[in-house]
Order: structure tokens, then sequence, then C-alpha cells
């Protein structure tokens, strides 16, 4: 553990019961990155850090820059895995070996901007509501030169006012300022910053990539804990914050507090955002969003045991429907199995154990819910695409982009995987 000087403290002398937050810096491959990225957890301004990278099997230069860190910043934890496991696997590795109350998750290949810890605290405390994780903006860069200051996505919903809860708000420096040990406030102007994003609704993906967000380590342990997980080499973020979001709600910060670096090798984007342009090939999104939603299914039919009891039976019944309700808006592929009665499978298959846990009334009841809307989302079943759809889902994307038509640009994202 690394507890960071900070110049802009104010002295306080309870500084010590503030949370531990856990930096683990996940790299494959990235050794021309990653010490910028370490150096980026060092410049935070927040005084309660430790940090840890896990290294995926990394066949680069990545083992020289390794052993440069176990010299000189021996207060850093490295963990090396023998074989390629996957960026959910690296999670999950990270987060055993950690400690720290809040959890963030650095790919290598990105930088933190030294107010990203301290700003994602002071939301997380300033709350009302305890929510699973925040998620900030984020900069793009390009050649080491910043090309953009936002995320489309996280942009759309904040700008669309959608989430703005200012009662759910009470300052923590004000509240207790002997225990915030800073002189000002990060976000001088939280209460228009921060958009709610609410448990158990199918809301699309709102949030920043990875090294975007910030998790209660109770919240990932939901999904991240003992047992198989499916197989999402390159899907991590999108299993972690649709599955936290669905249980735990989630808080979006309106400011940039990480330097998504583009270099042409990066698992999602290829480009920088540009109107009107994919930034990535479509089938990557949607191959994300099919395999994380099938991933959290998963995961609330294996275990339910254990989120049934955490849960509690009405809200894990909810959450299943939820699930159920947004199948429609992953598309179906050939080569792999439809999610049209995916769930409804995976009931009949568990259904003793789940009878067990829920109960029989409880269970009577999801087998049911989750059949009705199915048969009532039955009409908007995914196809094959046809050679002629995909044309025009790029007009109506590229027209409602250019001129920031939103519903026109969703319209055209369904045509898309219609």
């Amino acid at each position: 553990m690394r507890h960071l000087s900070n110049p802009r403290a104010s002295g306080h002398n309870l500084v010590g019961l503030l949370p531990l937050v856990s930096i683990i810096i996940t790299n494959y491959n990235y050794g021309r990155f990653l010490r910028e990225a370490l150096d980026s957890v060092f410049a935070q301004t927040y005084p309660h850090i430790e940090c840890l990278i896990v290294d995926d099997a990394s066949t680069d230069d990545s083992d020289i820059v390794l052993e440069s860190i176990r010299r000189h910043e021996p207060h850093v934890r490295i963990i090396s895995h023998k074989d390629n496991l996957g960026q959910t696997t690296a999670f999950r590795t990270g987060l055993a070996a950690s400690s720290g109350e809040y959890v963030v998750f650095l790919d290598a290949d990105d930088m933190l901007l030294p107010a990203f810890v301290e700003t994602h605290l002071y939301v997380h405390l300033s709350l009302r509501i305890a929510i699973g994780f925040t998620s900030s903006d984020m900069f793009q860069s390009i050649n080491g030169r910043i090309v953009r200051s936002s995320w489309t996505t996280l942009s759309d919903y904040v700008a669309s006012g959608r989430g703005l809860r200012k009662e759910r708000l009470r300052r923590i420096d004000t509240a207790a300022s002997d225990l915030w040990p800073f002189e000002h406030a990060p976000l001088d102007d939280v209460e228009s910053r921060v958009h709610f994003v609410g448990p158990l609704s199918s809301e699309d993906w709102v949030y920043a990539p990875t090294s975007g967000n910030c998790f209660r380590r109770d919240a990932l342990t939901l999904l991240l804990g003992d047992g198989p997980l499916m197989d999402l080499r390159f899907h991590g973020d999108t299993y972690l914050n649709k599955g936290v979001r669905l249980l735990n709600g989630a808080a979006l910060i309106d400011a940039p507090l990480t330097i998504y670096r583009i270099h042409g090798g990066n698992g999602f984007a290829s480009h920088a955002e540009l109107c009107g342009v994919h930034s990535a090939a479509p089938f990557k999104a949607f191959r994300a969003e099919y395999f994380a939603w099938r991933a959290v299914v998963d995961r609330l039919i294996d275990h339910v045991d254990e989120l049934a009891e955490r849960l509690g039976v009405d809200r894990y019944v909810g959450a299943l429907v939820c699930l159920q309700n947004s199948y429609a808006d992953h598309p179906d592929f050939q080569q792999f199995e439809s999610l049209v009665r995916y769930i409804e499978t995976r009931l009949e298959t568990r259904a003793d154990s789940i009878r067990a846990c829920l109960g029989p009334e409880a269970f009577v009841h999801l087998s049911t819910s989750v059949k009705r809307v199915r048969k009532r989302r039955v009409q908007v079943k995914r196809r094959a695409p046809r050679p002629w759809i995909r044309p025009l889902a790029e007009l109506f994307l590229t027209m409602g982009r250019s001129m920031s038509l939103a519903a026109l640009t969703k319209f055209g994202d369904r045509l898309w995987h219609c």
C-alpha cells in the first residue's frame, strides 16, 4: 500500500478513516504504456491508495518493465498469469489480491488524471444512495495528444438531463469537513454533474469503458466471486457495468478524468470518435453486449443460493425479469445460441435448485413472468441481417449523428442488428 503525499490536503487528522482504493492495472502486451499508467496512479491526489498490476501472460517487453517496477517500486504488488486467461479473469485475480473498499480497473494503455480517485470518492461519499459504481467521462488521445474530451454515449445521457437527482446528494466536504482532507471540492457544482442510472432497468450502454469506473468492492463480489466465469476474454467491462448497474445502480460523473489512448491495437475503438462514423466495428459492440448479457444471466442462475439471499427474493426475481425484458436489445447471431428463450431454458435446467432457494410461489412467479415477457416481445426477435438492411441502417445512423437526433440514431442502431 502506498499512502500518497497530497499537496492539496488541508491537514485534517481523520484522513486515516477514509476508504482504501485499490487500483488494479491489467496488462497484456502493453509494456510500452505500462510505466505511464503506473505513474498516473502515483500522481493521484487522494491519499489512501494501493496499486496492483496483473500481467496476463504478456509476450512483449512487459517483463522488462515489470522487473524494473519490482526493483524501484517494491510497494506495487505484481501478479503474473502463466497463461493468457483474458480480461475478466485478470479482474478477478486483482480483486482477490486487493483489499480496498473501492476498486478501479485501469487498462495498462490508459492513464488517470490526478483528481480521478479524489473525484470518484467525493461523489461516492456524497451520495445518499449506495450505488455499485461511478463512471466518469474520458479524454481520447492519439499520438499522445488529446483530440476529444467526451465519450458519446455517456455525454448523450448527461445532455438529455436524465438521472439528475440533486436531492440524492449531500456534499461530504460540508457534511463532514473534519473527515474530508481537501480544502476545496473537486466539483464545486457536483449537484449538476452527477446523473443516476437506476437498478433493475434496461438502460443502454451509457458508461465509460474500463478505466473510467470506480466500483464498490461489495458490488464486484456479486459478479466476480467464486465459481466458473463464462469466457469473457474481451468483454469484462461490459459484464461488470451491465451487471452492477442492474443490481445496484450507477452514477455518471460529467467530468473527463481518464485519458483513453487510441494506438491501433485497442480491443474496441479503432480511432477517436467522429460524428457520423463508427469508432469501432458495430459487430464488436453487439457481440460484447450479447455475451455480457448471457454472462449476467448465468451468474444469477448458477449462484442462486448466494445471490437470492444477498439480494432478497423479490430483487433477484426482478433482475432476471429485467434481463428477459432487455434481450431484444441484443442481436442474435447465426453462430451463437439465440437469446429469445435463453433464460427460460436455464430456469428449466436448474429448476429444482432455484425452486428450493426461492420457494415454490416465487419460482412460479419468476417462470411465468419470464415467459410473459418473451411472448410479448417475440415480434422483435432478431433475424440474420439482410443485405439491404445494413446500408439503410448506416444512412439513419449517419443522419442521426450528423444532425444530433438521438431518436433517429437509436432507430438506425436497432435497424443495424435487426
